[in-house]
């Protein structure tokens, strides 16, 4: 065997400064490689196609990233606001990511020459851009699931749903290996395509970096946007109607209200990343809740995590449209071992995960919000004592490892 380095070609659309819910799985499975001796070759987009990143990011020296370039359709082609949905083919960005990663792609395999190429979704583009670079050098591919395509609950129109559909099923066909980030993922896929999938088809769940915990204990200090003299409920991240909808939170916080259990004189529900709050600006008035929550800008990733820590206790929605995923952000705030509400139906991948474990108050509708905040604000507040070790992203990085090795002409190392 050759003295060459283990090499591998990653295609991930987010990557660092992306503020992306993707970016921790991605970044960590990049940085540990990197540890394992892997030469880690990133093809990814320009910051310009993120809507939320972070400005104070720097690639390292030693960072072998490339950057193709592209635009978010709605953001940057259109005029007045409107555009023409026919330009979001196979997603926002594929217009422009597409050739341009592949353009540069080509480059990169002549260049580095990888043993393996490995591609994560949800955003059609990205497996269709490995596709075709794995396709063209005869490179083992393997490809990760964050979440399923839109097309699999019929979500992206009928033109979409066609195209993401053939996007998939070249990916589930070619791909040497398949990673899903839940088990139900992983069977929804299954039950859909059979054989061709479960041969050779992983879970590799997402987790917590506790690199990043570490982290907090020299960071300077930063601004905290909660009150002392109140008990403080976290929510870190996006919201929007259809699958993270905090409407039976505000009913429930406005009957508490009424009972005289809370008041903004001891109660404060901050939103951080959810936007200005002015789409719910109606709704907090209308139920007099408004003095009770907050929203407040996005912070950087660490930042927020250390928020995570200092909060009293943190709220996770995630609605009967993600009954079949797992937020990254449940094992971070698993991992604080600070009291969770989750917002998510029972028995839905996330409840059941997030049950398992003690401090978690479980609801969905308004008057299982009502009874699991009483219960939460009522709770004696104490260090949790959860054994999360499996859930660590280290852990996760090693199954990944693993995976690539056995593709490769490596595959009798370990790490």
């Amino acid at each position: 065997m050759s003295n060459k380095q283990k090499t591998l070609l990653m295609v991930a659309f987010e990557f660092p400064p992306s503020n992306g819910a993707s970016v921790p799985r991605i970044e960590s499975f990049y940085r540990y490689l990197k540890l394992w001796g892997w030469k880690v070759v990133v093809l990814t987009a320009n910051e310009r196609a993120y809507q939320r990143f972070n400005a104070e990011y720097k690639d390292g020296s030693d960072d072998l990233i490339y950057r193709a370039f592209a635009l978010d359709v709605p953001r940057h082609l259109s005029i007045k606001g409107k555009y023409l949905s026919s330009l979001e083919r196979p997603d926002r960005w594929g217009l422009t990511w597409v050739p341009c990663a592949v353009h540069v792609g080509k480059k990169l395999i002549k260049k580095y020459n990888p043993d393996v190429i490995w591609s994560s979704s949800p955003i059609p583009s990205t497996h269709h851009i490995a596709g075709k670079l794995a396709d063209k050098a005869n490179i083992p591919w393997v490809a990760d699931y964050r979440d399923p395509f839109h097309y699999m609950n019929d979500s992206a129109g009928a033109t979409l749903d066609k195209i993401q559909a053939r996007i998939d099923r070249h990916t589930l066909e070619n791909a040497q290996k398949l990673t899903f980030a839940t088990e139900q993922v992983k069977q929804l896929y299954c039950d859909k395509y059979g054989d061709m999938v479960a041969s050779k088809s992983n879970v590799i769940e997402n987790g917590f970096d506790e690199m990043n915990f570490e982290k907090l204990k020299t960071m300077e200090a930063s601004p905290s946007p909660f009150d002392d003299n109140k008990f403080s409920l976290y929510y870190s991240g996006v919201l929007y109607n259809h699958g993270r909808d905090p409407l039976p939170i505000f009913n429930a916080l406005a009957l508490l209200q009424r009972e005289g259990k809370i008041s903004e004189s001891n109660f404060e529900l901050v939103f951080q990343g959810a936007g200005d709050g002015k789409n719910f600006e109606s709704s907090l008035n209308t139920l007099g809740i408004e003095a009770l929550v907050k929203f407040v800008s996005p912070v950087p990733f660490l930042h927020a995590l250390s928020n995570m820590m200092t909060c009293d206790a943190l709220l996770l929605i995630q609605d009967e449209r993600f009954n079949k995923q797992i937020p990254g952000k449940l094992y971070e705030y698993l991992r604080t071992q600070k009291p969770l509400l989750v917002k998510s139906p029972f028995g839905s991948a996330t409840q059941s995960l997030a049950a398992s474990y003690e401090g978690v108050f479980s609801c969905y509708t308004e008057s299982e919000s009502t009874s699991a905040l009483s219960l939460l604000i009522k709770q004696e507040l104490k260090k949790l004592e959860r054994d999360i070790a499996s859930h660590s992203r280290a852990h996760k990085a090693k199954q990944l490892n693993a995976m690539l090795l056995n593709l490769t002409r490596f595959e009798n190392e370990t790490s």
